[in-house]
């Protein structure tokens, strides 16, 4: 695991300075405090920061071929890499390390860009071939070529800058930044997206000149230019074979026992992070079958109200597992905590979960290098309560329209608070009828958490939403999935999730939080073939019918030797975090100061008054708004570190 970054001057074969490299290199301390490395030749600079797991004493980057001439900085584990370099010895390529690094450059060698198509792992990376590269024009180019290239599910991050005659890379935003080429203007339809989805979508970044590589491409850049590609589409896959459940259920522990055994490769300490849910249950319970000794497991909860504490449900597995358990009940710092989330996400991750996942991350550092994760599971095996919507949304909208008039109606005429049961559940109800005829897109957020488009036109100042205008964040993921033949609008959300949530917010939120501890995350419900076999599967195997305890019904199945009844019947109950209590409490100081007025008129973007109304209705208890006043208190936390 590393952190990869470089410059490559395509169109001058400018020399790269070494101390600009190295000034890139060192931002990225934090993803590899074990080694550095850097490569300078005539128009470009490779570097890496290295975090030990395989080959711990010989694979020091950057890496290159026999010759020399074809050189690679990498992101990630390849977990197919030994079988990989038996394939490449036996062509004849001589490897100087045990390091799976190496055996994609000769992979390259063999197959040029299409290596990412024998890859089994989690990945990003950068190849510089300096051979003369036949250009578009039919001469040869003295600048060779950059290949850099993210793994299918997006679980390694990789941004980018095309100056036109450049191309700056890295693994995050930080090293990018440093070459003052590079323009630090706020990219507003980023930031319009961001309000809803509370992350930044793929290809956007915050930052205009700073693109995101999306999972499943690759980019060539040589004398003509850079050129985005392709190479996994996940939409491709969707319901395409047919299995009974007896056969699914044998298949899918199959496929989770190969993907956590790959997973236990290192040669470092490992670890499991245990929340107690499904996912992270299964993951551990499958550890402790494969494993010879007792699994190292971690927890964390928050201090207050057992809804924001879960160790309980933690301390059955790690028992029934008999796991070496560490558990920590904290109750941190907001303004510190923040502020050190927003330095190591590079842009604004609204996503509060962050919080548990860079605590329990720095913890358990002090005992392991790599965890395994649950991450993905609710993706995957369709764990979402909007997939059970959908399924009645498609039933409710074959009723009259006049039954959203009543439906809605209660939750207009009472006034209560959200702590009343009646308020919570008329709202919820109306929440739903008001959602469920609308598009694909429109329902998705309009029952998630983020900014409404409405809300969003009041919120701005009117200097703001003078000077730009764009589409609705409901048109733009809707345009990104395309869902023809696919029928199901539970399949289509699903489809949504994988392809924006899973790579832009969960996977975005585990590489940040667990990097910036040097701990390297691996989630074995996103084995690539696990994935695909799961996403050619009939919704009616996945999700036999319409109720919650129906949702990852596969999984439950196939693990339900492993875990304890008690915990395979638990409805999915997520991380809460008690933003709404530390809203209302402790940090309400700290949330008035950062959204004052004056601080909100002063980065004149939002209006001062509706910032201020959302900030007292919240703690005035008329509404739960933690979430859209968290999307703002980071973005402005954000706002004022980097602009």
């Amino acid at each position: 695991m590393c952190g990869i970054c470089g410059i490559f001057e395509y169109g001058t074969n400018h020399t790269v300075a070494p101390e600009l490299l190295t000034r890139m290199r060192e931002t990225l301390r934090h993803r590899g405090p074990d080694d550095a490395g850097c490569y300078i030749a005539p128009g470009v600079g490779l570097a890496t920061r290295r975090l030990s797991i395989i080959d711990v004493a010989g694979g020091q980057q950057p890496i290159c071929n026999e010759d020399e001439s074809i050189w690679i900085v990498f992101n990630g584990e390849i977990y197919n890499y030994q079988e990989l370099r038996e394939e490449v010895i036996k062509k004849g390529h001589r490897l100087r390390t045990r390091s799976d690094t190496e055996v994609i450059l000769h992979l390259y060698e063999e197959y040029g860009p299409g290596c990412v198509e024998h890859l089994d792992g989690m990945f990003a990376f950068a190849i510089y071939d300096q051979r003369p590269q036949r250009s578009a024009k039919g001469s040869n180019s003295k600048s060779g070529r950059l290949v850099i290239a993210r793994d299918r599910l997006g679980k390694k991050p990789l941004y980018f800058a095309d100056l036109g005659d450049a191309l700056i890379f890295g693994s995050e935003i930080k090293p990018i930044l440093q070459d003052p080429r590079v323009g630090k203007d706020l990219d507003f339809e980023a930031l319009h997206h961001y309000l809803s989805l509370q992350v930044i979508p793929a290809p956007y970044s915050i930052f205009k000149a700073i693109r995101k590589l999306p999972a499943g491409y690759l980019l060539e850049c040589d004398a003509d230019g850079a050129r985005i590609s392709q190479y996994w589409d996940y939409l491709k896959l969707v319901d395409n074979h047919h299995a009974s459940e007896q056969e699914a259920v044998a298949e899918v522990r199959r496929l989770l026992f190969d993907a956590v055994e790959k997973r236990l490769i290192a040669e470092v300490p490992l670890g499991a992070f245990l929340s107690g849910g499904l996912d992270s249950s299964a993951v551990v319970a499958i550890m402790s079958r494969i494993k010879q000794q007792p699994v190292d497991t971690f927890s964390i909860g928050f201090q207050g109200p057992s809804t924001h504490n879960e160790l309980p449900y933690a301390r059955i597995l790690a028992k029934h597992c008999n796991t070496r358990h560490h558990e920590f009940l904290v109750s941190p710092d907001i303004i510190e905590t923040v502020n050190e989330i927003v330095h190591y996400a590079d842009e604004p991750l609204g996503i509060s979960a962050a919080i548990p996942t860079f605590l329990i991350s720095k913890a358990a550092r002090e005992h392991v290098t790599v965890v395994l994760t649950g991450d993905g599971g609710d993706e995957v095996f369709m764990g979402y309560g909007q997939y059970i919507y959908e399924e009645w949304a498609e039933r409710y909208r074959r009723l009259p329209i006049a039954v959203d008039r009543v439906l809605t109606a209660p939750a207009r005429m009472l006034s209560v608070r959200i702590d009343n049961p009646v308020g919570r559940w008329s709202n919820r109800i109306a929440r739903f009828a008001s959602n469920a005829r609308r598009s694909l897109g429109q329902r998705r957020l309009g029952w998630a958490s983020g900014f409404s488009e409405i809300e969003k036109r009041l919120l701005y100042s009117s200097a703001a939403s003078a000077s730009f205008s764009f589409e609705s964040t409901a048109s733009f993921i809707e345009g990104k999935i395309q869902t023809k033949g696919i029928h199901r609008s539970a399949l289509q959300q699903n489809c949504m999730d994988i392809l924006i949530w899973l790579p832009d917010e969960m996977m975005a939120k585990v590489d940040r939080m667990t990097m910036a501890a040097s701990v390297e995350a691996r989630c074995p419900f996103l084995d690539w073939k696990l994935v695909e076999y799961l996403a050619g599967l009939s919704i009616d195997v996945k999700v036999p019918g319409s109720r919650s305890m129906n949702l990852k019904h596969l999984l439950r199945q196939a693990v339900s030797d492993l875990v304890p009844i008690d915990l395979l019947r638990r409805p999915k109950r997520g991380f809460n975090v008690p933003l709404d209590a530390w809203f209302r409490g402790r940090a309400g100081e700290y949330l008035e100061s950062v959204l004052s007025p004056q601080r909100v008129r002063r980065r004149g973007l939002f209006n001062p008054n509706e910032v201020t109304s959302l900030l007292k209705r919240h703690q005035a208890g008329q509404i739960n708004a933690s979430n859209r006043l968290y999307t703002l208190l980071i973005f402005e936390v954000w706002a004022e570190t980097y602009l």
